[in-house]
Order: structure tokens, then sequence, then C-alpha cells
């Protein structure tokens, strides 16, 4: 059998390098989705791809957290190099992770990056230091569009005035910092992320006031500080936020809170001095502000705060679709407070913390109305309950759930772990033998996602 030849222009095909054919801009766009040092590694493959990495304007450099002093030297020796062999373009983006001894070379690095057009600077630093010193012209650039702070340390060589025009993202993961300095600084801040973390230093900052700024559209503040050292005044007037995340263990002397319209999710994890109603007063106040949100989560330091609440008088949550509690103790009282005031609840959640703690505080609130609530019969599709006890209360719940919920489709229980397997078995008996208003409802054990 005769084999067809090949053409001779199909023989004599040669394989072209597209990408090597690209311009130089292009190829530094795609270079900059790589980390630093896997850019300038291209270097090697041909004597076209020699220089390309000199014009990157995105740089990402990754060190260890925690190096040997030969092998610092020769990362600072090396991120010296990329800085001084690099062609004279604005950096629009720095980002560096490493851990360092000399704090020196790192102002140095920040300070070269820094210019009108940086848009984004990211800092997740290790240092031996208990103190960070940036250049003050990061806290004046006008272009930077998102800061982010990581380091286990005060930051306190802030410039007389900050001025951020542009900034609309920032993450501050500090031992401390004077947040309402900054804040005042950022006229369109739209995320911000704020973990302040100071158990063991005896230096801190002093928080007189920190008032967040009204274009925020996302709030992440967790606040883990000595508790002798106040918050003297917290402010959060932001009409345009969707999203709330609090975790306030330092006492906070003065609060003012705006209303929320468009808040989607919110999870308070609040601690206050329960032994004085007026320092607990305002968890209540911010409570009512979030009575539009869709999700809520409050944890057992926030719940105890409303038990001891003056006159505590819970809103309506005519959004609310998700509802998660944690209690050190459980009051059928409080959670069936709760559920009458949530109408459309879809999802509720409850973790009964008791038995981790000897002397929670008893729910000094009001009676609930009579009657089932309304979310029961018409909207509870999924109901979780952990570190169930099976006291009188907590099955009188779990019995009327499982009645009463038409709609009800998952009922995932998980006992308390000091519980042995044939007192669980007995439990899962008698709540299986408990009458069921769905016909699809579904009685789980141990099996909370």
């Amino acid at each position: 059998m005769v084999r067809p030849k090949k053409l001779k222009s199909e023989a004599n095909t040669i394989k072209e390098d597209l990408i090597s054919n690209l311009p130089d801009p292009v190829l530094c766009h795609i270079l900059s989705f790589l980390p630093t040092r896997s850019a300038v590694a291209t270097g090697i493959l041909s004597r076209r791809w020699r220089h390309v990495w000199k014009d990157l304007q995105v740089l990402d450099i990754y060190g260890r957290s925690f190096m040997a002093p030969a092998q610092e030297a020769k990362f600072i020796a090396y991120v010296d190099a990329i800085l001084a062999q690099r062609n004279p373009l604005p950096i629009k983006s720095f980002r560096l992770c490493c851990g360092l001894t000399d704090d020196e070379s790192l102002e140095m690095w920040v300070d070269a990056c820094v210019g009108p057009h940086l848009r984004t600077l990211y800092l997740d630093v290790t240092l031996s230091c208990l103190e960070l010193f940036l250049p003050s012209d990061v806290f004046t650039c006008k272009s930077l569009v998102s800061l982010v702070l990581k380091c286990e340390c005060i930051l306190d060589n802030l410039p007389y005035k900050v001025c951020l025009p542009s900034l609309k993202n920032m993450e501050l993961d500090l031992t401390d910092v004077d947040c309402d300095h900054i804040l005042s600084g950022c006229p369109v801040l739209r995320t911000l992320n704020v973990r302040l973390s100071n158990p063991f230093q005896k230096k801190w900052v002093e928080l007189h006031r920190i008032r967040m700024p009204r274009t925020l559209r996302r709030l992440i503040f967790q606040e883990s500080r000595p508790s002798h050292n106040d918050i003297g005044h917290l402010e959060i007037n932001t009409p345009y936020l969707e999203y709330l995340h609090l975790k306030i263990q330092t006492p906070c002397l003065r609060f003012v809170v705006g209303k929320f319209p468009k808040i989607m999710e919110a999870h308070l994890d609040i601690f206050q001095c329960v032994e004085f109603e007026h320092d607990v007063d305002w968890v209540a106040k911010l409570l009512k502000a979030l009575c539009k949100t869709k999700f809520l989560a409050l944890k057992y330091c926030t719940t105890q705060c409303l038990f001891q609440a003056a006159a505590l008088e819970l809103p309506k949550f005519h959004s609310l679709l998700h509802l998660e509690l944690d209690v050190l103790s459980f009051n059928l009282n409080f959670v069936m407070n709760m559920l009458h005031n949530c109408q459309m609840l879809q999802v509720f959640a409850l973790h009964n913390r008791k038995r981790y703690y000897s002397h929670p505080l008893e729910y000094a609130g009001p009676a609930p109305p009579t009657g089932v609530p309304n979310c029961v019969t018409s909207h509870l599709k999924t109901f979780k309950f952990r570190g169930y006890e099976d006291s009188a209360d907590e099955r009188a719940l779990t019995a009327c759930l499982l009645e009463r919920g038409l709609v009800l489709e998952t009922a995932a229980i998980q006992p308390t772990s000091d519980f042995e397997l044939l007192t669980k078995y007995w439990i899962l008996k008698g709540l299986s033998a408990l009458p069921r208003g769905s016909n699809i409802c579904q009685i789980k054990f141990d099996s909370l996602d």
C-alpha cells in the first residue's frame, strides 16, 4: 500500500513561539500574576526574556516567617537587588510576606514603592521589635486603594494628618493602633477589617474614640486588648453597611449607633461587664439597629449581655432567615421570645454551652407570648441543637418545633459529650417518638455541619 506523501509546506512547518512574540507590556501583564521570584526566573528562558521582568509594576515577594541570620541576609540582598535592577517605572502593587529582624530594610523597601501610582500595599511581616515604623508617605498616598498591614506590633508613628482619599479596602491586624486617627483620613472606605490583639504587652494605644466611616459596606472589628484600657467612644453610624462582625472584649464606655437599612449579615461577640446594667444596655440598642438583617449570629457573651440588659425589648426581625444563638444556660423564655420576633426564619441553630461554665446568668427579660411562633408553622426548615441535655425545657422546645413545624425538613440534635452511648440512644428513641407536623422531617444525631 502506497502511503500519501506529506505536503512539502507541511513538512517544513516551523513551530513558532507565539508568547515570546507578544509585546513587552503584554508579557509584563502576564508575569504580574506570578510571584516575583517566578517572574524573575523567566529571565533565563532566552535572550528575549532576559530583561522583561524589569518592567514589572506588580511585586509579590514571599519569604519565610522565621529565618536564620544567614538566610535573612540573603533574602534582604535578594529584595534589594530586585528593587535596584528593575527599570524606573512606578510600582502599582507591592505585596511582601516575610519575617525580619531588620526593620530598617522594611521601611526602606516600602519607601521605594510608595508613589503617585501605588494602588495596593500588602505587608504581612513578623518583626522582632514591638513597634512597626512605616514611611509617613504611606498614609498620605492619594492613589492607594487597598492597604493591608499584618504584624504583631504597635503602629505608632502615624503622621499628624492622614490623607487617603482613594482608599476603599483596609485591613489592620496589629497589636494596637489609633484607629480613629487613620479612619479620619479615609473618606471613601468601603471594607474595613481591624483586629487588635495586645494581651501581654505593657504598652498600648489609648483608644479614646473610634468613629467608623459612613461609607462602609463591610465592617469587621475584633478587639482583645487589656481589660483596664477602655474604649471611650465607639461610633458606628454606617447607613450603607451590609456585613458586620464585632468582637469586643474591652469595656465600651459610650456607644453610638445609627440605622442599618441595608444590613444583610451580622455577627456579635461582645463581652462586657454584666455586673452593671448600664455597661450592657448598648448591646441591646445595637441589636435593635440590626432588625433588618437576614443572618444573625449571637455568641454566648452577647446573649449574656442581653440577659442582663435593663427592660430588654427584643426587636422584630421581619427579614431574618438564619439565626444562630449561643447561650451559657438554656432559657426557654429567651429562645421563644426570639422565635416570636422572627416571622420569616428558615434556619435556627442553638448551642447550649452550660457544661463549660459553672455560674451562668439567668434571663431577666419578659415572658414570651402565648401560642406557637409564626415562623415555626410557615417557614422554619432547619433546626440544629448542639449541647442538648434533654432537660424539660429543652425537650419542650424540641417537641414544639417538631410537632408544629409544618415545613420542617431537618432537626439535627447533638447531645452533650458527657452522655454515654446508651444515654444518647434513649434520648434519640424518645425524640424519634415525638409527633411531627411535617412528613419529610428527619431527625439526625451528631451530624451538625
